[in-house]
């Protein structure tokens, strides 16, 4: 049975949303994606009473606490204090740390101010975990049932210490890898909800439980298996892939460049684009260096205008992101058997997301187009607004 992991992130600045826990979100794929699943995640502000009460609690119902900030020099960094306090051992002055952080301030010719003192101070009989990029270190207690390790709120510590030093440890403590095998799919053109009501209902194979996560412009699916069987997993798959694969961008990462370099190599593609203010030849540009990218203004506002603009172009291959007119975007694919034009409605207001979104749906009609696919379909998230098909390139 798995280990049951929660996390628990300090500072009444994430309490009360000043700052957003983007720690949390990241610490939970990383886990997930190693095999750990996190069963339960909590926030607490810099109260000593509140963080020893926790810790006390959390103590008799998880194997591992991953606590996250409050392990700086100032007086509301309180973790180790807290820890401290509830295990009932006293703080002690761990040397070979403050001659790490006095090191690291020499390096830069400065002296250490005597307030980083207190980062090495650490509950009586912790476990040092190092910290190679900052001053405060981490540090493993064990407690009643649960092992707590404790992190620094910068989320580039964070992030490096988890890698370098709390992955080997968990097999070390756990002595295996996590149970749960996860799949990820990253789709577009549908809605959060959308997606939700479609696959929800299904019957799906013992074990298997589904994930998703919003993060525009693709929505990512997970199949998440804890102790399933292999063949459950690849049924759960092969059931998603049937019922939303035509939208399948990427798996296990959102890179095109494996599915698409080798189709768009040898192509000669050429891109025009002005809505999408070069967001479109930016992202091919980092799947393939086989094409022509320019960035326009002036580029027609409909359908028919960009279709008949584009079917002038001599490439044998050419995509076209118009100016935005009273209907939409026009996006046009041309290619030797025909040009197909379609516009789209957008409705978020955020010039980064439009630019985003526009860019990724002119790729997908590239893509359709590679793999044989049906090129115009209708997205849940870009309404069209009109469609139509022209002669191809001569």
């Amino acid at each position: 049975m798995d280990a049951v992991i929660e996390l628990i992130s300090t500072g009444d600045e994430v309490l009360t949303g000043l700052i957003t826990d983007t720690n949390a979100g990241w610490l939970s794929q990383r886990l997930l994606e190693q095999g750990w699943q996190v069963r339960r995640r909590f926030t607490v502000g810099d109260d000593k009473a509140d963080l020893v009460e926790l810790f006390e609690q959390r103590s008799h119902q998880a194997d591992l606490v991953i606590v996250n900030g409050g392990l700086g020099p100032t007086s509301d960094d309180i973790s180790a204090e807290a820890m401290a306090a509830a295990a009932g051992v006293p703080l002690a002055l761990n040397e070979h740390w403050l001659a790490v952080m006095e090191q690291k301030y020499a390096n830069r010719n400065r002296t250490m101010p005597s307030s980083n003192i207190k980062q090495a101070m650490l509950p009586q009989g912790a476990e040092l975990v190092d910290n190679p990029l900052g001053t405060a270190c981490g540090f493993a207690v064990r407690f009643n049932r649960a092992i707590f390790v404790f992190t620094p709120g910068v989320p580039s510590e964070l992030k490096t210490m988890t890698e370098q030093e709390i992955f080997p440890r968990l097999e070390q403590w756990f002595g295996h890898r996590g149970n749960s095998e996860v799949r990820r799919f990253f789709l577009f053109g549908l809605s959060e909800s959308g997606l939700s009501d479609r696959l929800d209902g299904l019957g799906w194979p013992s074990g298997i439980t589904l994930g998703y996560r919003a993060s525009l412009p693709t929505i990512e699916v997970k199949l998440i298996a804890e102790q399933a069987s292999t063949k459950a997993l690849a049924q759960a798959e092969q059931q998603l892939l049937a019922e939303v694969g035509s939208h399948l961008l990427a798996r296990d990462r959102l890179d095109l460049s494996e599915s698409l370099s080798g189709l768009l190599d040898k192509q000669g593609l050429t891109v025009f684009e002005e809505a999408s203010g070069g967001r479109l030849t930016d992202t091919i540009s980092t799947i393939t260096a086989e094409f022509e990218g320019h960035y326009l203004s002036g580029l027609p506002d409909s359908a028919e205008d960009l279709g008949l603009w584009l079917q002038r172009s001599t490439r044998p291959l050419a995509l076209a992101v118009g100016a935005e007119g009273p209907g939409g975007v026009p996006l046009a694919l041309l290619t030797e058997q025909a040009c197909q034009v379609q516009t789209l409605r957008l409705h978020f207001r955020d010039p980064l997301s439009r630019r985003r979104l526009l860019a990724t749906a002119a790729l997908d009609m590239l893509r359709r187009h590679l793999h044989g696919l049906e090129v115009m379909i209708d997205y849940d998230i870009l309404p069209c607004s009109e469609r139509l098909t022209l002669a191809g390139a001569s």
